[in-house]
């Protein structure tokens, strides 16, 4: 077909054959050869872009595109040496929206990102360009080694004077808070920044710090001398400029933090972007009860130490007075208090987390007898401090000044300011920043740039505020709604997730990316009946559109139509032949309708593309079975299992293809109810592993029961391990979200009215609170009895462990797959001291140690542990079963955050206290397993 026959109607014939066939790879070639010679770039580059996602000759798409790409890149370059990065941004964006920036592209693309400020991008596409050794590589190093060591959380500044004896103590505090921070944040890479400004001390102040320092490399120190005393007001002033970070805290040598203070402190102001600070309580030395509540409220607004304050909230103010009535210390920190609350409002926090040392002839020695009186404070009535009460209104009026400046010009970037009218002496006393009425709101805050700005910090919470604020104050601004969207699904917030992709399909309703985000979302939400027409729709729109064609098929595969969603995932295929994803849900397609070579075929291709995809071996493995290549498949389960561990499926179906080479066929199933009467559950086995599986089987099963409902599930452990004999899913049901499906049984079981879910596909986890189930626990833990099978093993367990000990004392250690999200680790010292203190009032204890990490058990070597292996062989298959069992029997329990153990103390009839981890209070906690949470 020559490129420039027209057809009798004078169009081209390329668009004949497209009209026919929209997936004519060589049409859209001679579409593309025919942009290029009218000049049109842009469009010629896209339309070979599109052939080559039919063609999938990448080699000819190189050729094809390389030059234009090279061209482009060059003359953006150009465009940033000549100070115009924009310009550059503007010619190479177009072609990123067509073609994956790699080589050339991607470099020069990183650099204008870089120059631009957006140094997250300019990483990914450093990255995605395969040049290792360039002047972009470079600078993103340099630029990295910078912010490892300047980019903290905040900076403590502490002024320091004839302190030998506590600045020690004071730099101990802060890195314990520091620490425990991190622990709280599980975030290692965190650092508080430490500025010590030694103020002309005549001991050994300076070198003990400087001692201190070097014993404790982890911890970020920075050591000033002044040359003469200069006070603590000009001091910390000196700290506080040479601080790193967005907040600042105050600490006075000789006083300290409790742990808790850093944290509270900075999540506080992460979570309440209008806030300037936060204020503590205090306890005050040995009269902390019998301080005034007066004094104590009037000490809590003035001094520094129980303060942290955002640096830009810090130099608004000008830091603490340095006149000479305020010079040495005399009010210069009331002052300050005094000009920072006039400006912000700020939150109160009433718990205790400074102790203010009482020293001779300090502040707290020389006011002891006022504040432990019935007098109010009350300020000295000489001419000093008529001084500095002048002083201070002075510094108020110039402050307000110099708001009315900044809002006017615009040139201001904190949190709003309170109104200038009368000067507010001190923050407002709720937990919560003060009314929003009496604020005037700058217009230079940009919240979409917060929340940004947040997510790259890690704080997610704080940059959910920010954009819900962004989305708010300007719900036509799609970036805001958008990011709030990935957001939000990130976090599992379906509800916000959805709302914030229908406002974009709202705002871009021709924009098939917006259609197909929002099929995403309702697909992820199980809603699969609404997902597919958005899908459908984003298809019309963009044919080419891979993601909307692949979730298509998987929508129509969980609607029931196999073969639909065959032929869609097949197109999408077509789309992106590279795609390993894409291979794996094609073989697992193939697979469903009985394919089991295709099936193998499309696995093979998905893990030479990536080796490491769970999805790739899990669809080897089910292939190979299919076939009856049963070792081979074993072998594809096991690997599925290493490239990720707390997958459901792959454990499941290694445990039942080896339970049944041991034990043979489960119990035959049961027949199926009929209509109107049945209830599938065909995740079951796949979402969540052994103690998950038995949550979600037993909450199923009560709620059948309660309606006469017959309960279907996928072969799982169950049967082989407690013979079940449920009937096998027949006939496809519609599936219910899964929140919606636990709400309705948790409804159901609580006596409620809630919708009928018979004839329905039903999923979830079940791991909210327990209490619904507590009236029907026995119902519950009878469905649980070792099944003809283990029932040997399990009796001579429990007989080799109390020949042991007379009271057995287990512990859920878990590690492998844990560590991430909600799947947090509580540290090994909060059981160790958890045992110390219950362990001397033990009849005979035994402990055993319940853990998928043999290393964990050498810090309890004290306490002559045993574990599984000491008990019995393993039950291949059934590995973790021993540990279960002796959780399920043992006389006190402490357990993970985790469900496997969470359940196994459900099934105990046995113990006399269970505890668990809880991170507000950095400990083990009692708990009952029938009225609590299963997941903190």
């Amino acid at each position: 077909m020559s490129r420039d026959n027209k057809d009798p109607g004078g169009a081209p014939p390329y668009r004949r054959a497209l009209a026919t066939d929209p997936a004519d790879a060589v049409a859209w070639q001679h579409a593309a050869h025919a942009a290029r010679a009218t000049g049109d770039g842009l469009r010629a580059i896209g339309l070979f872009v599109r052939a080559a996602r039919l063609h999938g000759d990448h080699e000819a798409l190189r050729r094809q595109i390389g030059e234009p790409l090279s061209l482009a890149a060059s003359r953006a370059l150009r465009r940033v040496q000549e100070g115009a990065a924009d310009d550059a941004a503007a010619l190479l964006e177009p072609l990123a929206r067509i073609v994956p920036p790699q080589g050339d592209l991607a470099r020069a693309l990183g650099i204008v990102r870089l120059v631009q400020g957006r140094d997250a991008e300019a990483e990914r596409l450093h990255a995605a360009a395969g040049f290792e050794d360039c002047g972009l590589g470079m600078a993103l190093r340099g630029i990295a080694r910078h912010k490892a060591d300047t980019d903290v959380l905040g900076t403590v500044v502490i002024p320091a004077h004839r302190m030998e004896d506590t600045i020690e103590r004071a730099l101990d505090s802060v890195a314990a808070a520091a620490r425990f921070y991190r622990e709280t944040v599980r975030d290692p890479r965190t650092q508080v920044h430490v500025c010590v400004v030694d103020d002309a001390s005549p001991d050994e102040t300076a070198s003990r710090v400087l001692r201190w320092a070097r014993d404790h490399p982890e911890q970020s120190v920075a050591l000033i001398a002044n040359n003469h005393n200069r006070g603590a007001g000009r001091s910390r002033n000196i700290g506080a400029a040479a601080g790193l970070g967005r907040y600042i805290w105050f600490l006075d040598a000789d006083d300290y933090f409790f742990e808790r203070h850093l944290v509270l402190t900075a999540t506080a102001l992460d979570l309440n972007l209008d806030a300037g600070f936060v204020r503590t309580g205090m306890h005050f030395d040995t009269i902390d009860h019998e301080v005034t509540p007066e004094w104590r409220e009037a000490s809590e607004l003035s001094y520094p130490c129980n303060l942290c304050v955002r640096r830009v909230c810090h130099d608004m103010i000008g830091g603490f007075p340095e006149e000479a009535p305020f010079h040495p210390a005399v009010a210069d920190d009331v002052a300050y208090g005094r000009a920072l609350h006039s400006m912000f409002g700020g939150i109160r926090i009433a718990e205790k987390t400074v102790h203010y040392t009482m020293r001779a002839d300090n502040a707290l020695a020389r006011q002891r007898l006022a504040m432990t009186g019935a007098a109010r404070p009350a300020e000295a009535p000489d001419s000093r401090f008529v001084a500095i009460e002048i002083l201070t209104h002075r510094r108020i009026h110039a402050l307000n000044a110099k708001r009315f400046a900044l809002l006017r010009d615009g040139g201001w970037n904190g949190p709003p300011f309170f109104t200038a009218q009368g000067g507010t002496e001190g923050p407002p006393p709720a937990l919560a920043a003060a009314p929003s009425e009496k604020r005037d709101t700058p217009r230079a805050i940009d919240f979409v740039a917060v929340g940004k700005d947040a997510i790259q910090a890690g704080q997610l919470d704080r940059a959910i505020v920010a954009l819900t604020r962004a989305a708010a104050e300007d719900p036509g601004r799609t970036e805001a709604w958008f990011e709030l969207g990935l957001l939000a699904h990130r976090l599992k917030r379906d509800r916000l997730a959805l709302t914030a992709f229908r406002a974009v399909v709202g705002l871009h309703p021709a924009a098939a990316a917006a259609w197909c985000n929002l099929g995403s979302m309702l697909f992820d939400a199980d809603a699969h009946a609404q997902a597919a027409p958005r899908l459908r729709r984003a298809l019309v729109l963009q044919p080419s559109l891979t993601n909307a064609q692949w979730l298509l098929g998987r929508a129509n595969r969980r609607l029931g139509q196999a073969e639909q969603g065959w032929r869609d995932l097949g197109r999408a295929l077509r789309l992106d032949p590279m795609r390993p994803d894409l291979n794996a849900d094609c073989a697992d397609a193939a697979l469903s309708l009985g394919h089991g070579a295709v099936a193998a075929e499309h696995a093979r291709r998905a893990l030479r593309l990536s080796p490491e995809l769970y999805s790739g071996h899990a669809a080897l493995a089910g292939a190979l079975e299919s076939l009856g290549r049963l070792d081979e498949a074993l072998v594809a389960w096991e690997r599925a299992i290493h490239c990720n561990p707390g997958f459901g499926d792959a454990f499941t179906r290694r445990a039942v293809s080896l339970l049944t080479r041991r034990w043979g066929a489960p119990p035959v199933p049961a027949p199926a109810g009929g209509p109107g009467r049945r209830l599938a559950a065909t995740s079951l086995g796949r979402n969540g592993r052994f103690g998950n599986q038995l949550l979600q089987y037993g909450a199923l099963r009560l709620y059948a029961a309660r309606h006469g409902l017959t309960l279907e599930v996928p072969p799982w452990l169950g049967r082989h391990l407690y013979d079940h004999d449920d009937p096998l899913p027949g006939p496809a049901l519609p599936r219910v979200a899964e929140a919606d499906g636990e709400a309705a049984l948790t409804a159901s079981l609580l006596g409620g009215r809630a919708p009928e879910l018979a004839d329905h596909d039903v999923s979830g986890y079940f791991c909210g609170d327990t209490s619904p189930l507590a009236p029907f626990k026995e119902e519950f833990r009878a469905l649980f009895t070792p099944g003809r099978h283990l029932r040997p093993h399990a009796d001579a367990l429990l007989g080799r462990l109390h020949d042991a000990g007379h009271t057995v004392v287990a512990l859920h250690l878990r590690r492998g797959d844990f560590g991430w999200g909600r799947f947090w680790i509580a540290p090994v010292s909060w059981y160790l001291r958890w045992l110390e203190s219950v362990w001397p009032t033990l009849d005979r204890p035994l402990l055993y140690i319940a853990t998928d990490d043999p290393a964990q058990v050498r810090a309890f070597a004290a306490y002559r542990p045993v574990t599984a292996r000491d008990l019995a062989e393993p039950i291949a298959g059934a590995e973790f079963f021993a540990d279960f069992h002796v959780l399920c029997h043992a006389d006190r329990v402490a357990i993970s955050n985790s469900s496997f153990s969470f359940v196994a103390t459900m099934l105990n009839r046995n113990a006399a206290g269970f505890h668990r981890p809880e991170p507000t209070r950095q400990a083990l906690v009692p708990y009952d397993p029938w009225a609590a949470p299963v997941l903190i």
